[in-house]
């Protein structure tokens, strides 16, 4: 091992004691051999001890407190055995030469146990330095461990969404097909109402969840558009018409009638009014009183107020009550249910559109109000403004053919036997490759595409699809997946499909879906 000459690393073990006692002397040597040296140039008596400085401070810098001491007592004994004699008589020495000597033997035991004390210092400070960047290297370890299981814990909850819209789907579409068929058997139409009923709150639920995921990793986006804040408030009240319809209580509606512009992203305000809704429906005990007021403030704002006369708000719980995971008692009791994101999940969509929503409640059974604040835009509704009414079209002689393209089996017969009650033609295909094939033999006006097929994606299918001239220009296709993050939105534009719905969906939406795209097409060729 190389020896590296740095303050007190002989010391410290990496040379042996005789190594280093032996170079404290080698260095009084070359000092004693240089003041021979200098001797015709510097008188003797005047600057005996001028060369011994330097060498005695590097023994005892590189070398250790001991080799210092020795060259000291060496450096002494030679300014006076040689140059400030007489060598055998001490006490014949002037005075003022004696005290010089003492001095000088003092300044050199000084300086060496200074320099002990500044190595000491240092070496301390270079562990000290070693913890520091092992701390240093230990925290970015952790971080990187962090990061990594924050990203595995993301993949998880997409990964555990997809795999539980897969089975909704076929759930729901078995429910809808159940109720289409009950007739007049009350049993079996009540029955079918409480599965769809209870699939939609675990599709909720599962929504929440990635919500949840997506805001704690500040991956929640909003894409604001100019809108009327009456077509998002019927939205909301189409999502929550299951709850409002099977209701007891009494549910008030008061909306202006004048258009009320805004600039938000209606997809996710409905949301906020629809978990506003059904909180209030769920913790008002039936008969109960809730009402929706919408109503234009002085400050160029509108004001969204759900009131309830429910079981009300504990002074203590109002203001954790937007706080992420809480609940007012634990979950399954008092009318406690799900996952207490909703409020946190709303306060942040809110609050990302530049809005507030606040919470009142004068106690326990006293019911409450929840208040949205949205600021107002100048900008008209784009859509109201720009688009004129459609002329009336005659109904097509034949609804679209439509293919059916998932890998799951019970999902696949059941959306093909909903399609085919109203009167839609609809073929499957459980793989890409027998897409593919299925859309050689035979021309579909309507693809429902899932993602994530064994044998390949629904992208690729898509692109394959496309690069092989097996679609018409008209051909629609609409990717049904339990994948709803914004990166396979994206991928989904990228390979060429025209809408992109998650699972499980409902029959009305894709029936609506189906109609807009029936309407554009005709208006289209004529």
């Amino acid at each position: 091992m190389q020896t590296q000459f740095s303050g007190g690393t002989w010391r410290d073990g990496a040379a042996p004691p005789v190594l280093r006692y032996l170079f404290g002397l080698l260095l009084f040597l070359v000092a004693l051999a240089a003041r021979f040296m200098l001797v015709d140039l510097l008188p003797a008596r005047g600057f005996p001890f001028l060369s011994f400085f330097p060498a005695v401070l590097l023994a005892a810098y590189l070398a250790g407190l001991g080799p210092g001491l020795l060259a000291a007592f060496l450096s002494t004994w030679a300014a006076w055995a040689f140059f400030m004699g007489p060598r055998l008589a001490p006490a014949a020495m002037a005075h003022s030469d004696l005290i010089a000597l003492v001095f000088f033997a003092l300044i050199l035991v000084v300086d060496c146990l200074v320099i002990e004390r500044m190595n000491l210092a240092m070496r301390k400070l270079r562990a000290t330095g070693t913890r520091l960047r092992e701390s240093e290297d230990a925290l970015v370890a952790r971080q990187a461990e962090l990061s990594e299981a924050n990203r595995q814990k993301d993949v998880f909850i997409a990964m555990l969404a997809h795999e539980l819209r897969n089975p909704l789907a076929p759930i729901l579409s078995a429910a809808q097909l159940i109720a289409m068929r009950a007739g007049d058997d009350a049993g079996v139409a009540r029955a079918a109402a409480i599965i769809r009923r209870q699939g939609l709150q675990l599709t909720r639920l599962v929504d929440d969840l990635l919500d949840a995921s997506r805001i704690h990793s500040d991956k929640l986006t909003v894409q604001q558009a100019p809108a009327d804040l009456r077509d998002v408030i019927a939205s909301a009240l189409e999502t929550s018409a299951p709850l409002i319809e099977t209701s007891r209580s009494a549910f008030e509606l008061v909306v202006p009638a004048q258009p009320i512009p805004v600039l938000v992203d209606s997809t996710r305000i409905a949301q906020c009014v629809s978990n506003l809704l059904h909180n209030a429906f769920k913790f008002t005990p039936e008969p109960g009183r809730i009402s929706l007021h919408v109503s234009l403030q002085s400050d160029r704002t509108v004001s969204i107020r759900v009131t309830d006369t429910g079981r009300g708000i504990s002074p203590d719980m109002l203001p954790r009550l937007f706080d992420m995971f809480t609940q007012e008692g634990r979950s399954g009791s008092d009318g406690n249910s799900g996952l207490g994101i909703g409020l946190a999940l709303t306060r942040d969509l809110v609050l990302r559109h530049g809005g507030t929503l606040g919470a009142h409640s004068d106690g326990p059974g006293l019911g409450a109000s929840f208040d949205i604040t949205l600021p107002v835009s100048t900008e008209v509704h784009s859509a109201a403004a720009s688009v004129p009414p459609l002329a009336p079209v005659e109904a097509p002689r034949h609804a679209p053919s439509v293919l059916v393209v998932d890998d799951n089996v019970d999902a696949a017969e059941l959306l093909q036997a909903l399609l085919g009650l109203h009167g839609f033609e609809v073929h499957i295909a459980h793989t890409g490759g027998a897409a593919l094939a299925a859309l050689a033999d035979a021309r579909y006006q309507v693809i429902l595409l899932d993602i994530g097929l064994p044998d390949m994606t629904g992208y690729e299918v898509a692109i394959a699809a496309r690069a092989q001239g097996l679609l018409d220009d008209t051909t629609y296709i609409v990717a049904l997946t339990g994948w709803s993050d914004a990166a396979s939105r994206q991928r989904s534009v990228d390979a060429g499909i025209d809408h992109h719905l998650n699972k499980p969906v409902q029959m009305e939406a894709l029936l609506s879906l189906f109609d807009a795209r029936i309407l554009s097409t005709k208006q289209a060729v004529a």
